[in-house]
């Protein structure tokens, strides 16, 4: 096997152990991975347009609109028309999901503590830099 192809399948591995570890550990407070992206996303951004965000998820439209659906209805997130397209969907985080950010954030740094344990800061930010540069050469990821 060739070094590409053993670095290609290595990281399959890592994202299917991330994932699982990530569903495992949000499940504990009551989220599922594709929930607490949008949470996360929109912590940061605080609303941002439907489209935009279901891009920014890289997961199918009619899972991102299963996770906004449970959210808004749980009241972690309030979905209202666009101002500038009547067409459109604006999703803003509300206080309550504000405040589950924080605690995905806490989660979130357990699974990172666990996951990436044995590696030192040095060696993360160089593997930083090596994904950044694959990605910044993949179209796909666009």
């Amino acid at each position: 096997m060739s070094t590409f192809h053993e670095l290609f399948d290595l990281i399959g591995v890592l994202a299917h152990r991330r994932y699982r570890a990530a569903e495992r550990n949000l499940a504990a407070i009551g989220f599922n991975h594709s929930e607490a992206r949008i949470l996360t996303i929109l912590g940061g951004e605080r609303e941002l347009a439907q489209d935009r965000l279901s891009t920014m998820l890289t997961i199918d439209r009619s899972n991102a609109g299963r996770s906004l659906k449970r959210l808004e209805s749980e009241g972690y997130v309030v979905r209202y028309r666009s101002k500038l397209d009547k067409r459109a969907y604006v999703v803003a985080i509300s206080d309550k999901g504000l405040q589950a950010v924080a605690e995905i954030d806490k989660v979130k740094d357990g699974i990172v503590r666990e996951f990436f344990g044995k590696l030192t800061r040095s060696e993360a930010k160089a593997a930083i830099a090596l994904l950044q540069k694959t990605l910044a050469g993949d179209e796909t990821a666009k």
